[in-house]
């Protein structure tokens, strides 16, 4: 279970940084019924907001 939430986070990750979606797209992308949940889980994984991550690693 904690290798499939990896893969996701991992795969969110990748959203960020090479596409334009929005974050509320991509956690329904990924399974996500509620963008928040997604955002805590992501934010728990890498120590960044998705917002963060997405300003940190695409200028």
């Amino acid at each position: 279970m904690e290798y499939h939430h990896q893969l996701k986070i991992q795969r969110a990750c990748s959203y960020l940084q090479f596409s334009d979606l929005k974050i509320k797209e991509i956690a329904y992308r990924l399974g996500y019924f509620d963008p928040f949940h997604f955002s805590k889980s992501f934010k728990k994984e890498t120590s960044l907001t998705p917002k963060e991550y997405r300003h940190k690693y695409n200028p």
